[in-house]
């Protein structure tokens, strides 16, 4: 009896349980969240398997909300979602959005999300639980960049004086879903004869989704078609409200053009045109210490003037063109090169916020435009109707391609470890400290830094691999039949490039602009924190550029065949059987204590081999009794 009773207890309590946790079903699975870092006006996306196309969809933010300076803030913040496949769950990042997680107008700041995401779609049948999933352990980063920033704010500014001509006032503060409340509306103005009335929801002008006062501007010149939203009515509203004589001002958006048109220009003028020439002087030094000569040791202001001079000499040199060849693509050649090389500058990430162009495909975009390069080889070498030219800018240009795709997997590698194509997110993967640099996460990523650097060397035309175009045989025989400043471009292109390739081998695996001990928050919330990781990140390049030169005077150059040899035999295998590696890596995805251990050790055996290094080469110095000098300019 007391067996039954007990049973009977068991079961009720079973029941009572089951009752009270009225959980939806696991049909659905969410996988990940991209991008990890957004800003008002872009685009995310809810990665996942089974989700039912075309539903609609509510996703919850539960966590914590890390601001600088602040403590971190409990929040749950749902926001509306589509199902435009299976896979995918879109979701209009909005102004109103980015305010629950930044905060609004002057108090807004970089935000970190760290939390949950539950996903939620209703029950095909009525008083169904609803189908949900949940992804734990994201991490987002929601910030809105500066020339962004100012662009909204001149475009808010520019809705603000279209609404109020037509006598609508909008409240300060956008719902998550997106729209304009109406704060009020002024008696007897146009919008108050057109019927919109206060507490009326603006969800549409002229056929355009309104996300917030930047997109409140009229396209049309007579008539400003307003659809709303009333009060709890499903139906939406349509209202035409005159707009004769209302003039817009120039298009906001030539300030953020301005902006960014500013900061290409700064880097290209001020960073790299000082950077391509300081290396000629810098390449030259290192080769006379190397090769025990005497190298440019002229300095003060009669090295300066040396150096002024040799430019006008090139000015005023004569500008030959070939009769028989293509004069127009001859003189266009060297720009593509040049091109090529300095449009990697735009996504140069020299620091949290000293970057030209953050994109979402950034090492995408650097892959892609550094082929303008063979573009501009071969163009060369075709026009100036010279059999030799031509053959070396085709074996140029072949060089370049070949060792373009062991590169591009080693990339494929780290955009595979990182989930990422923009540069200032690989770098947010990684840390300060060097031991948290994907350079020693594990013996594959160290294979895959002299992998992606030898290739460098090779696309960049770089000894030991410039026997395309060797000092005897340039290309396309520019130096040797032709002068003038155009042809300099070729020169110029080949300085900018060796920086172009360390800083973003810098940047994919030595921590970018990370500084040790301090978290990217920390870096954020003070100027000369930020200025302290651009030299952090500039020193990096600097290493890697002085042990490319450093290996130019001291290897032989390889032949072609030797050259092509290493290529497809070695380095195409060795690529492949990297990315399966990594591949397993991802999958495996150890611990944080079991990467930090290995990262360790990778270091560890790093600064072993490199004391080791030293140690030799002071013992090789001591038996030549070679007379060392720090002082560069002896």
């Amino acid at each position: 009896m007391r067996v039954a009773v007990r049973l009977l207890a068991l079961v009720v309590v079973l029941l009572a349980s089951s009752c009270a946790r009225d959980v939806g079903p696991q049909l659905i699975e969410v996988v990940d969240l991209a991008p990890h870092e957004v800003e008002a006006g872009d685009h995310v996306e809810v990665l996942g398997v089974s989700f039912p196309q075309g539903k609609h969809a509510k996703v919850t933010f539960r966590g914590q909300l890390h601001r600088p300076g602040e403590k971190p803030d409990t929040a749950e913040i749902a926001v509306d979602g589509d199902a435009t496949s299976s896979t995918q769950i879109a979701i209009d990042f909005t102004e109103g959005i980015q305010q629950l997680f930044c905060g609004v107008a002057e108090s807004s700041a970089h935000t970190t999300f760290e939390g949950d995401i539950e996903v939620s779609f209703p029950a095909a049948t009525a008083g169904a639980p609803a189908v949900n999933a949940t992804l734990h352990a994201v991490t987002l980063d929601v910030r809105p960049p500066t020339p962004r920033r100012a662009l909204l704010d001149a475009r808010k500014i520019e809705g603000e004086r279209a609404l109020a001509y037509v006598g609508i006032k909008a409240a300060k503060t956008s719902p998550p879903s997106g729209g304009i409340v109406v704060e009020s509306v002024e008696p007897g103005s146009r919008a108050d004869k057109a019927g919109i009335q206060t507490n009326d929801l603006l969800t549409s002008l002229d056929k355009l989704r309104l996300t917030s006062l930047a997109d409140a501007i009229p396209s049309g010149k007579h008539l400003a078609t307003f659809t709303l939203r009333r009060g709890t009515a499903p139906a939406e509203l349509t209202r035409e409200v005159p707009i004769d004589g209302y003039r817009a001002s120039p298009p906001a958006d030539l300030y953020g053009a301005a902006i960014l048109v500013g900061i290409a220009a700064a880097v290209l003028l001020l960073f790299m045109a000082p950077t391509a020439g300081f290396l000629t002087w810098v390449e030259r030094r290192v080769a006379g210490r190397m090769q025990s000569r005497i190298g440019p040791n002229r300095a003060g202001p009669q090295g300066m003037l040396i150096w002024v001079a040799d430019g006008i000499k090139m000015l005023l040199k004569e500008d030959v063109i070939p009769k028989a060849g293509d004069s127009k693509l001859f003189r266009l050649a060297p720009y593509l090169v040049f091109t090529g090389v300095s449009a990697a500058f735009v996504v140069m990430p020299f620091g949290q916020y000293l970057i030209a162009a953050d994109l979402d495909v950034g090492i995408l975009y650097v892959l892609a435009v550094t082929s303008l390069v063979t573009i501009g080889l071969l163009s060369g070498g075709w026009a100036s109707n010279s059999k030799y030219s031509l053959l070396n800018g085709i074996r140029s240009a072949a060089q370049i391609i070949s060792y373009e795709v062991p590169g591009a997997i080693a990339v494929a590698c780290i955009v595979m470890m990182t989930g990422s194509l923009r540069l200032q997110e690989i770098i947010h993967a990684q840390g300060g400290w060097p031991w948290e640099w994907f350079l020693f996460k594990n013996p594959v990523t160290f294979a895959l830094f002299c992998l992606y650097f030898t290739t460098a060397l090779a696309e960049g035309n770089r000894a030991p691999f410039d026997l395309p175009e060797a000092e005897s045989e340039l290309v396309t025989g520019y130096a040797t039949e032709y002068s003038g400043t155009r042809y300099l471009f070729f020169f110029f292109a080949e300085w900018a490039n060796v920086f172009v390739m360390c800083g973003i081998a810098a940047a994919l695996f030595m921590g970018g602009w990370q500084v040790p001990g301090l978290s990217t928050g920390a870096q954020e919330a003070h100027f000369g924190l930020q200025m302290l990781g651009a030299l952090v990140f500039l020193a990096k390049a600097w290493v890697l550029i002085f042990v490319v030169i450093w290996i130019r005077w001291t290897w032989p150059r390889v032949r072609v065949d030797q050259m092509m040899t290493l290529c497809w035999k070695w380095l195409v295998p060795m690529a492949f059987a990297a990315f399966a590696l990594c591949a397993g890596w991802v999958v495996w995805s150890p611990g944080r204590t079991v990467q930090t251990a290995i990262g360790v050790a990778m270091f560890a055996v790093f600064c072993v081999g490199l004391a080791r290094f030293a140690q030799r080469i002071r013992y090789n110095l001591r038996a030549t009794h070679a007379d060392v000098r720090l002082n560069p300019f002896l």
